[in-house]
């Protein structure tokens, strides 16, 4: 696995895929910079980030005989991997926001961006990217975040936050993990951990759909593609594709 450093970027998950391309590498190579430019969120959106003050963080590998219908397993055992990081630093109320953001209580602290190659029916390789606000304090028009200066009022070290995530990749079988097929006892696991860990899990929120009508349901589970299963008001069980709802966070 090599650990790469970039002075500023406009995104770790772009120069993973532009590497790549050039030089035809099979290899887990982890990107990070303090100072990503034009970063990218969910839904299109764009990540700002001051210079820095936080870290953003790629990791490409090469998963075998995982079949793309299965993403979303690799998805929850990475948003796994950054909230128990994250624990090890007493960040306190730390949850998973469905489909894969990091809470801390109702702030936001971390994104989470993947972005998969397709061969055939089979993930030919794997980008994700984190974002996680490290020393920022004013977020502007972003009222629901955070960071942990602010949760914890300490001033971190951002090259040690990195040797911190870039140890536990190779420490704790993440990466090897990811790269073969999950048998059913260890999804399982993995989604008892995720549920566990699933924001709101059994409560009331607010969600708006694409039609921008806003509804009340409570969130019963996710599974394994990544289809959110809620209760209305009304008792009615339906589901949702990350694309067509978007929880309000108040």
């Amino acid at each position: 696995m090599i650990l790469i450093k970039l002075d500023a970027i406009n995104s770790t998950n772009e120069y993973l895929k532009d590497n790549i391309q050039k030089n035809h590498s099979k290899e887990t190579q982890v990107a990070y910079t303090f100072n990503q430019t034009k970063g990218k969120g969910q839904r299109g959106k764009v990540w700002t980030s001051e210079p820095d003050k936080n870290i953003a963080l790629s990791v490409i590998f090469y998963p075998k005989n995982i079949n793309v219908k299965d993403q979303f397993v690799l998805s929850m055992q990475f948003s796994l991997f950054i909230l128990n990081t994250l624990k090890s630093l007493d960040i306190p109320n730390l949850k998973i926001k469905w489909p894969n953001d990091i809470m801390s209580g109702n702030s936001k602290i971390c994104g989470i961006l993947n972005e998969t190659k397709v061969k055939g029916s089979f993930i030919e390789s794997f980008i994700i990217g984190f974002g996680i606000n490290i020393n920022q304090v004013n977020f502007y028009d972003l009222p629901n975040a955070s960071s942990l200066k602010l949760i914890k009022n300490i001033d971190y070290d951002l090259q040690g936050i990195v040797s911190l995530i870039f140890q536990n990749l190779k420490k704790h079988d993440y990466l090897t993990n990811a790269l073969k097929e999950f048998s059913e006892n260890e999804f399982q696991k993995l989604n008892h951990q995720y549920h566990l860990n699933l924001y709101k899990k059994g409560e009331f929120v607010q969600f708006i759909n694409n039609e921008k009508e806003f509804f009340c349901a409570k969130i019963l589970e996710v599974n394994k593609k990544g289809v959110i299963k809620v209760q209305k008001e009304d008792k009615t069980i339906k589901v949702y594709n990350f694309q067509e709802i978007k929880m309000i966070i108040k």
